[in-house]
C-alpha cells in the first residue's frame, strides 16, 4: 500500500511537469508564428494546472514525495504558461506597440507578475487570489480577440500591473467555496467558448462572444462581490 502511494504521488508530479512540455511547444508556436497553435498548448497547460493542485492533495505527495517540492514546480509552470509565454506573443507579435513601448510593458508585465508568485499572502483563507493573479494568458487572449489598438493595450497593462499590489478578490473557480457549483460551469463554458473563438478567428459570432464576455464577467464580479464584503466587514469592525 506505501508503495503505491509512493506511486500516485510521483505520478501526480509527473502529470504537473507536462507543463513544462505545452510551455515548449507553446513558446514554438509562438516563434513560428502559430497563434492557434500556441492557444491550444496553454489550452492544454490550464486544464492540468487547474486540476493537478487536486491530485496532489488526495495522493498527499508532501507525505509521500516530501523530497520534490510540487509547489515550486506548479509556481514555474504556471510563470511560464500564465505569464512569461502570453506577454512574450502580445510583444512577438507588436500587440504591447512597437519599439521602446512595446519592450517596456513587456518588462511591466513580467516582473510585476513576480510579485504575485513570490507574494506569500497571494491567496486569502477562503482561497481567493487578493490581488490580479498574473493571469496574462486570459489577458492576451482578450487582446488578441477582440483586437484592440495600442493605446488601450498600454491601460489595461498598467492598470492590471498595478492591481498585483491591490487588495482586491480574484477567484479561484475550484476552490473557493461561494458559488462554486456556478463558478465551476462558467469556468468550463468560457473554456469551450474560448476554444471556438480561437478557431474562428478573426470571424466572431456574435452568441459565442456573448456567451464569452458573460461568464468571464461573471467570473470577475464575484471578485468583486467578495472584494466589497471583505472592504464592508472591515469597516464594521472598525467602528
Amino acid at each position: 500500500m506505501a508503495h503505491r502511494r509512493v506511486i500516485a504521488a510521483w505520478a501526480v508530479h509527473a502529470f504537473t511537469l507536462t507543463g513544462i512540455i505545452w510551455a515548449v511547444l507553446a513558446l514554438v508556436a509562438v516563434i513560428d508564428h502559430q497563434p492557434r497553435l500556441m492557444w491550444l498548448w496553454l489550452g492544454i497547460a490550464l486544464i492540468v494546472d487547474g486540476v493537478d493542485g487536486t491530485l496532489a492533495r488526495k495522493a498527499q505527495v508532501e507525505t509521500h514525495a516530501p523530497h520534490f517540492d510540487g509547489v515550486i514546480l506548479d509556481s514555474i509552470v504556471d510563470y511560464l504558461t500564465w505569464t512569461f509565454i502570453p506577454a512574450f506573443f502580445l510583444y512577438h507579435n507588436g500587440l504591447l506597440g512597437s519599439g521602446a513601448l512595446g519592450f517596456v510593458l513587456l518588462v511591466l508585465i513580467t516582473v510585476s507578475s513576480m510579485f504575485c508568485y513570490a507574494n506569500t499572502r497571494m491567496k486569502t483563507s477562503d482561497y481567493y487570489f487578493l490581488g490580479f493573479p498574473a493571469a496574462w494568458n486570459v489577458v492576451a487572449l482578450a487582446l488578441w480577440l477582440l483586437g484592440v489598438g495600442t493605446v488601450v493595450t498600454t491601460i489595461v497593462v498598467v492598470v492590471l500591473a498595478v492591481l498585483t499590489w491591490a487588495p482586491i478578490a480574484f477567484v479561484h473557480p475550484l476552490r473557493v467555496a461561494r458559488f462554486r457549483a456556478v463558478n465551476v460551469v462558467a469556468t468550463v463554458a468560457w473554456i469551450a467558448a474560448s476554444a471556438m473563438l480561437v478557431i474562428e478567428h478573426p470571424v466572431t459570432q456574435p452568441w459565442l462572444l456573448a456567451v464569452w464576455l458573460v461568464t468571464g464577467g461573471w467570473l470577475v464580479l464575484t471578485g468583486v462581490i467578495r472584494t466589497v464584503a471583505a472592504t464592508r466587514q472591515h469597516h464594521s469592525s472598525a467602528a
